[in-house]
């Protein structure tokens, strides 16, 4: 058999566990759209390797499972960051050795995991990395660089459910205080409606956070672009409103600059529709 047949038969008894694959050239750039065409079926996979014969075995993550990859360079070591999580001694799951001398450990399938990257953000700490719902994974395969272990594979024990603490963690928001900081020559009108808009951007439920965030910044912006409040303070106070915005939705946390640029184009929208404070 040659080191094209073993690819292609290691590719299809993915396919016949029911894990769909897909080409990969040899950094690990899909040769194909992988959301959209991995695939179980053994003619496409024929077809793909005799195409590209030397590619790699790709995974869509987050379909048959999802993968935590420990990595050891560039710094970082991700066994170090497990045992300081408790996981001295590995979860018993299967797991897949790395070229670069990391593992890939894969968990069953878990909607709540996505893609992560290092210590900020949704990770988890240095040298650790979710690959799940919209991301993919390098398969072991005959000459890839990627084994599976000979002890704890996919042969040898099932899929385990993801321990809780390696679970991603959306980064706490510092507490902001929703009450307007008082100004010189703001009038009580002004102060009155920065401290409902801010009331209500921070005490928005689920589901309305966007509307109230976009509708409350108009309205001051149509109050900046009277004068009837200083537009930079105003500006101010709302960003630190949207800073203490909760994220209700742990797969699609709030961030930051995404807040800043929503705030920003509402207050201009409104400095353009300028009103006048009532008498």
């Amino acid at each position: 058999m040659t080191a094209s047949e073993r690819v292609v038969a290691a590719a299809q008894a993915y396919a016949d566990r029911g894990i769909p694959v897909f080409p990969l050239a040899g950094k690990g750039r899909p040769l194909v759209k992988w959301g959209e065409a991995a695939t179980t079926s053994v003619r496409v996979i024929g077809f793909w390797w005799s195409r590209w014969p030397g590619a790699l075995v790709g995974g869509v993550a987050g379909k048959h499972s999802v993968v935590l990859d420990v990595d050891v360079k560039r710094g970082a070591n991700g066994f170090d960051t497990l045992a300081d999580l408790g996981f001295a001694l590995l979860p018993e799951t299967p797991m897949g050795h790395t070229p670069s001398g990391g593992l890939h450990l894969y968990f069953a399938a878990d909607p709540a995991i996505r893609n992560t990257a290092g210590p900020r953000g949704a990770g988890i700490g240095p040298g650790l990395d979710w690959r799940g719902t919209g991301g993919y994974t390098i398969l072991p395969s005959p000459g890839s660089g990627y084994c599976w272990d000979p002890v704890v594979n996919l042969e040898t024990v099932p899929l385990a459910p993801v321990p809780e603490a390696l679970h991603p963690r959306v980064p706490e928001r510092p507490a902001v205080s929703a009450e307007v900081p008082r100004s010189s020559g703001l009038s009580k009108y002004a102060e009155a409606a920065l401290d409902g808009a801010c009331r209500a951007i921070a005490s928005a439920a689920a589901g309305e956070q966007e509307a109230t965030l976009n509708r409350e910044c108009f309205l001051i912006g149509t109050l900046a672009g009277s004068g009837a409040v200083p537009e930079g303070f105003a500006l101010r106070v709302l960003h630190s409103a949207a800073r203490g915005v909760a994220s209700y939705d742990a797969r699609r946390p709030w961030r930051a600059a995404e807040l800043a640029w929503k705030v920003d184009r509402s207050f201009r929208a409104g400095l353009a529709h300028p009103r006048g404070s009532p008498r």
